[in-house]
């Protein structure tokens, strides 16, 4: 009996200073169409990702978008320049995540493959209806894994895409 209690004195000791596995979080977001002053505020649809790779390293806290750098009446004539871009954090605090989930390191490394492939994109890259925050996103979604479905059907529309995601 008293063997059973050090044996398992010994496996929760083992176990407190053991690293615990940790993940990436990644949400999924929308932004409802506003301006701030002049300018309207822009990528409408995109992710954050949160946490720490299971293979350790620092935290993330970050968040990625895709959007022209200058929102103007041009982008509805034809390509822009694109940017991915990351918003502040009061941005993402006026938004609600659709949907989140954790990431394997994977999946992890698949969703910063897009984000690099888009950000390496020949410019001008945005395209209202052809290359923009959704169709980034969707991107990302699969990426992540997640069935995605006809995003053309949603390429203005963030909010019902990632609803129809979920």
């Amino acid at each position: 009996m008293a063997a059973r209690i050090l044996i398992g004195i010994a496996l929760g000791l083992f176990a407190a200073i053991s690293p615990c596995a940790a993940a990436v979080t990644i949400s999924f977001y929308s932004h409802q169409l506003t301006s701030k002053g002049l300018w309207i505020e822009f990528p409408h649809a995109y992710v954050t990702l949160t946490g720490t790779a299971e293979a350790g390293g620092a935290p993330v806290h970050a968040n990625f978008g895709f959007t022209p750098p200058v929102v103007g009446p041009s982008i509805l004539f034809g390509r822009v320049d694109g940017a991915v871009v990351s918003a502040e954090d009061d941005y993402v605090a006026r938004d609600r995540p659709h949907f989140s989930f954790l990431l394997s390191d994977k999946k992890y490394d698949a969703v910063l493959s897009v984000v690099a492939k888009w950000r390496a994109t020949p410019q001008p890259s945005y395209d209202l209806d052809t290359h923009n925050c959704v169709i980034f996103v969707d991107d990302i979604a699969a990426a992540a894994g997640l069935s995605v479905g006809d995003e053309t059907k949603f390429v203005r529309d963030p909010n019902a895409f990632l609803e129809d995601v979920k």
